[in-house]
């Protein structure tokens, strides 16, 4: 990273106290920094030949930033003030590692000088807490603020939105516009349509797309995005079709947007035409994996497309594509679904964490397709790994029991559930209890159960 310097250190211009050769030692402690705080922010360096080499490269960030400090603290005492540029790489060298104890360290040396109040330093002291989630703080630096430019205003927005404030993100977009000094570039409107979209807040999201069309600013691939997820989430379907439709050539996000916007809306049919006409223009994996396996996959889940989630599988297997959690998750689900429990079984297998959700996918769709010791053998496998228990399993593995005629394995679920307090409650649990004892002729054991249950709800 170059970072321009001028030929004579501001301090010099001022006091031109130093001699000729005292100058030069200054431009290399400048150099120096530069170095150092570019091979904090890289983590790598990458100099000409022909300038000094100062080794860093193996070094931790911790020990680079000391490095920068200490080249810093040695400039300071010689009365030497180090450039804006010099603050704005070790301050977002901070920002990008979340390390906030550097990054205060840094804040305290601007602090009293001239570039306290310099617009790009203060953008990346607002980088740097937002990252670091000290909101409040972020905040206040930018209301001190002698000049904002589209960046600060962009900054404190995108804060906001991706801390989980849209509302506010949206009240400082509306004061920027009616402070009406600064322009919105297509981030800060891409950061506005995103906020939007997570407070489901379409009026204003229809004021900001006339406002892009009035041609406040140039439509670009992130802004059309922005608008087709804004919309999807409004659940104003039909408007995020009419500028998916706009788009020449739509871009791998435009369509795992409007894909999804159609998942979302359960639109699964158009979702899924959508996905063939993706598929069959010629994408091959590696665009495949940007659009997003888990969006088209989802799409074959909501319409049980086996053949077409099939094929998807296949590809990833022929390139050697190592899918995602959630890729194998939906995948998974898909097969389920399908009740293709072979494939299903295998998928699950491969997942290293096991959500609760599809424990109990699993155990159903065993009992569903009349393989009930596979379900109970199961039920015993998410025993034995202490998943919570929940009235849909115990139903579940119960309706197993009933297949398999288990009264010994039913009475065992049964006390599982009165031992944790769960889902007895339940009508679910009861009547598959009720339906177990029934079968295996224990008349006392029934009526136990509907007492029970019947007591229940009375309190």
């Amino acid at each position: 990273m170059a970072v321009a310097l001028s030929t004579v250190p501001h301090a010099l211009q001022k006091r031109r106290l130093f001699s000729i050769s005292d100058s030069k030692h200054s431009q290399c402690q400048r150099l120096s920094v530069v170095r150092t705080a570019t091979a904090a922010y890289s983590g790598r360096m990458d100099l000409r030949s022909d300038i000094l080499q100062v080794g860093t490269s193996n070094w931790s960030f911790e020990e680079r930033m000391q490095e920068a400090l200490s080249v810093l603290e040695l400039m300071e005492a010689q009365g030497m003030e180090p450039e804006p540029s010099l603050f704005c790489i070790l301050l977002k060298s901070c920002a990008d590692a979340e390390n906030l104890e550097f990054g205060k360290t840094i804040h305290s040396k601007i602090v009293g000088t001239q570039v306290e109040n310099d617009v790009f330093v203060l953008n990346n002291l607002i980088n740097l807490y937002a990252k670091c989630r000290c909101l409040k703080t972020a905040r206040q630096l930018f209301d001190k603020m002698p000049f904002r430019n589209a960046v600060s205003w962009t900054s404190i927005i995108s804060m906001y939105c991706q801390s989980g404030f849209p509302e506010e993100a949206l009240k400082m977009f509306s004061l920027m516009i009616s402070d009406g000094n600064i322009k919105p570039n297509a981030f800060t409107y891409t950061i506005a349509l995103n906020s939007c979209a997570k407070a489901r807040n379409l009026e204003m999201g229809i004021e900001i797309h006339e406002d892009i069309l009035r041609g406040r600013c140039e439509i670009d691939e992130f802004i059309v995005t922005a608008l087709i997820d804004m919309y999807s989430k409004c659940g104003r379907i039909e408007d995020a079709r009419k500028v998916f439709d706009k788009i020449a050539e739509p871009t791998v996000a435009a369509c795992t947007a409007m894909i999804e916007g159609y998942n979302m809306n359960n639109h699964a049919k158009a979702a899924m035409g959508l996905t063939r006409r993706v598929l069959h223009s010629g994408l091959d994996l590696k665009a495949a994996q940007e659009l997003g396996l888990s969006s088209i996959i989802r799409t074959c889940v909501l319409e049980m497309a086996l053949r077409q989630g099939q094929e998807i599988h296949a590809h990833m297997i022929k390139f050697g594509h190592k899918p995602s959690t959630q890729t194998i998750s939906d995948l998974a689900v898909l097969y389920e679904r399908c009740d293709k429990m072979v494939f299903a079984r295998r998928l699950f297998n491969e997942l290293l964490v096991k959500s609760v959700e599809m424990w109990g996918r699993m155990i159903s769709g065993y009992v569903r397709n009349g393989l009930n010791q596979e379900a109970l053998e199961l039920y015993v496998d998410m025993v034995s790994e202490d998943v919570e228990l929940n009235p849909i399993f115990l139903s579940w593995a119960l309706k197993a029991s009933v297949g398999t005629l288990g009264l010994k394995e039913g009475k065992g679920i049964h006390g599982r559930a009165i031992k944790a307090g769960c889902g007895l409650s339940e009508d679910s649990v009861m009547e598959s209890l009720v339906k177990l004892y029934s079968d295996c002729g224990c008349v006392n054991e029934v009526e136990k159960v509907v007492r029970y249950h019947r007591n229940q709800r009375r309190t």
